[in-house]
């Protein structure tokens, strides 16, 4: 069977030696012009010493090497070649090609399986077959037939995969690297191992190492406490693992050093996605800036109106049975008093703090410089800190509500002559002495009457608290889709969409070669990290959970952050943090 060769399409093959990989399939990444296999050789050598080649060293099994000897054949693209015997027998006869396009960096299009570049989870769907062309499958790939060459015993199973794709993809680079290398070009330097001797130049300790790593550890753990706590914390590490990703691809991307094209994809899409995300913070910003005035009376209304007096009356309104409901008069008055001196502390903290609430505003728009998360995330913020009173309350009122549902289970237990093994984690049979029965009886009674008391203002601070995590969904929400928003890959799809893969094929064009082609990648794709953001959200927020939370007396509270949080860069990229 004819074996396969994979052939730059976009190149004009002059008479030399042609160079590549051998595995896993034979691909030829160019063609040295020179007949002296001994210095094509020390050429081929010399390029793989470079920095920018070892910066993309890893991505390959083995090194590239000289294949053979190639010469024109009558002015067609396709050229005759012969390779040398370690690599094809001279025997094997009708070499199949298979056209590729070596794509520059500049040009960012690349070739891939699956569409898992730009902070999107792998698809593994096949799309878009044309009319006249031949698609294959990755799958399909591994078991065609063509991708088996030469001897099926030193050969067996080789296909079209990863690493071949990665070839196509940074042949152009080897071409370039080479073109320098032979035109004598040494702006660049080798690629050496080097030591850092960082006890050069007499004595560096520091005094006090012990202390200093202490203080730096009580910092990272203040650091990521305030992560928990604040959504604010949470954005600015976001902005900050993007910073240090982009400060230290720079020299790689704009100084033309040695990147895959896919690291380029990600740096672009991170760095479109923080420019849009602060284009919409700081108009965002500057409408909050330019009307604090009007919005901190308007703030400070609302506060005072609906979350001070309209609390308050609803407290009292509780203590003179409301609707005909006769509650416990003594623990009415108790819970009353208690919450309504709560909220009233509270009140009378925001007068003293209202003639500030311009500084807030205008604070929250300056967060717009840094994006319209940070604006989010500091309102966010600002909701929990505004709404303390009803969360105290809350947590007070929640409190007595889970401890009496847990004792009401444990008098359920007691009549029905059963108890909790707390060694077992289970309910054994037991048998209760009269008296025991007795306490029970009079616990349960005292239980009863008080109960519609205590659920009675749980379930006011209880839909209080829901109205507030409703705000706060939106705010994660919004927040989320901010982050997340496939802006750059969306305008990569409809400028050019091939830089956007999301599989390859095989296409035999009108004249009879095969053209191995990459097909754009489709729309649900995109989106499909969205699926599992809005997976997430829902199940934190979904109606039904909330209220069997409520039902139960556990606390609400809004989803971590770090649950709604994907990194839009590489790992390698990502500043290693304890």
């Amino acid at each position: 069977m004819a074996p396969p060769v994979l052939w730059p399409v976009d190149l004009i093959a002059p008479e030399g030696i042609c160079y590549g990989w051998k595995r896993p399939l034979i691909c030829i990444a160019g063609v040295l012009p020179i007949h002296d296999r001994s210095e094509a050789q020390r050429v081929l050598t010399s390029t793989l010493s470079r920095t920018e080649w070892a910066a993309v060293r890893h991505v390959f099994s083995s090194d590239p090497a000289i294949l053979g000897y190639c010469r024109p054949d009558d002015g067609r693209r396709t050229p005759e070649l012969s390779f040398d015997d370690d690599i094809l027998p001279s025997g094997t006869a009708g070499i199949q090609l298979i056209l590729y396009r070596r794509h520059k960096r500049q040009s960012m299009r690349f070739y891939a399986f699956n569409f898992n570049e730009l902070d999107i989870q792998p698809s593994q769907e096949a799309t878009g077959v044309s009319t006249y062309s031949t698609y294959l499958t990755h799958k399909d790939f591994l078991k065609a037939d063509f991708t088996r060459v030469g001897n099926p015993d030193t050969r067996k199973g080789t296909a079209l995969d990863g690493e071949v794709l990665s070839q196509v993809n940074l042949a152009q680079l080897l071409a370039s690297i080479i073109d320098k290398e032979k035109s004598g070009s040494r702006a660049l330097p080798r690629s050496t191992p080097s030591t850092p001797d960082l006890h050069k130049g007499g004595n560096t300790s520091h005094p006090g190492p012990g202390r200093a790593m202490a203080v730096v550890a009580a910092i990272s753990k203040a650091y990521s406490i305030s992560r928990t706590f604040s959504t604010t914390a949470e954005q600015f590490d976001i902005r900050y693992e993007q910073g240090v990703y982009v400060y230290g691809e720079v020299p790689y991307v704009y100084r033309d050093k040695a990147r895959t094209v896919q690291s380029i994809s990600k740096f672009h899409n991170c760095v479109w996605l923080a420019f849009n995300d602060v284009i919409i913070g700081v108009t965002f910003g500057s409408f909050l800036s330019e009307n604090k005035d009007y919005l901190a009376r308007w703030l400070h209304y609302c506060l005072q109106v609906y979350l001070v007096d309209g609390m308050r009356d609803a407290l009292l309104w509780l203590n003179h049975w409301p609707a005909g409901l006769k509650l416990n008069t003594e623990l009415s008055e108790f819970y009353c008093h208690s919450l309504v001196g709560v909220v009233s502390a509270w009140g009378w903290l925001l007068q003293y703090a209202a003639p500030h609430f311009p500084a807030l505003i205008w604070l929250v728009g300056a967060g717009g410089c840094c994006g319209m998360t940070m604006v989010v995330s500091l309102l966010s913020d600002v909701l929990s800190v505004l709404t303390a009173h009803l969360y105290v309350c809350y947590w007070i009122s929640a409190t007595v509500f889970r401890h009496q549902l847990a004792l009401a289970g444990a008098l359920w237990n007691l009549f029905r002559g059963k108890r909790y093994n707390v060694l077992r984690n289970r309910i054994d049979p037991w048998d209760y002495d009269l008296d025991q029965l007795l306490l029970g009886t009079i616990l349960f009674t005292l239980l009863a009457f008080l109960y519609p008391t205590v659920l009675t203002y749980y379930a006011l601070f209880a839909t209080a608290r829901l109205f507030v995590m409703i705000l706060h969904g939106m705010f994660d929400t919004s927040t989320a889709l901010l982050n997340h928003f496939p802006l750059f890959a969306l305008l990569l799809r409809v400028k050019d969409p091939l830089r956007l893969p999301g599989g390859v094929c095989i296409q035999r064009s009108r004249t009879g070669t095969l053209l191995l082609s990459s097909l754009p990648a489709p729309l649900s794709s995109i989106f499909r990290h969205y699926a599992h953001l809005a997976g997430r959200l829902t199940t934190h927020y979904h109606p039904l959970r909330m209220l069997r939370q409520l039902a139960s007396g556990r606390l609400l509270n809004p989803i971590p952050r770090a649950a709604i949080r994907y990194s839009m860069i590489p790992a390698e990229g990502v500043l290693k943090r304890s």
